[in-house]
């Protein structure tokens, strides 16, 4: 009997999944967790939210000293409501004094997501984790 309700369960959660597709999701934090080159001067950090053109600029953080330790939070500004799943989107990471630093993009079409989100996305210059809630 127990296991039948847990299964139930859990259908139900991956039906739930599958339906994200048309919901809206806010963007409400962005966490820095690793970037390359590690080397760089002294200067303050924002990331930068974009739409799959790369040059549309949908989001931005608050500036954070390149010289204090990781991981570190940025809210964004403003909270983005866009739905996740119709298209993909980049984080970008720049600094003040270098420029652009590294991109990672979100393409939500790899991932399922269940409860409000805390999504990893890595590439070779850029680690950070998204945070936020469906509506």
């Amino acid at each position: 009997m127990r296991c039948k309700i847990v299964l139930i369960i859990s259908l139900l959660f991956s039906f739930s999944a599958c339906k994200k597709e048309d919901k809206v999701f806010t963007f409400k934090t962005i966490q820095l967790n690793h970037y390359r080159p590690k080397e760089i001067p002294k200067q303050l950090l924002s990331l930068k939210v974009l739409e799959d053109d790369h040059m549309t600029v949908i989001a931005e953080t608050e500036k954070y000293p390149s010289e204090y330790t990781l991981p570190a939070q940025f809210a964004v500004q403003p909270q983005l409501s866009l739905p996740l799943y119709a298209q993909k989107y980049s984080i970008q990471l720049w600094g003040d004094v270098t420029g652009f630093l590294g991109e990672c993009e979100v393409d939500m079409h790899h991932y399922k997501i269940v409860f409000p989100i805390d999504m990893e996305v890595d590439s070779e210059s850029l680690g950070v984790s998204i945070k936020g809630s469906w509506q």
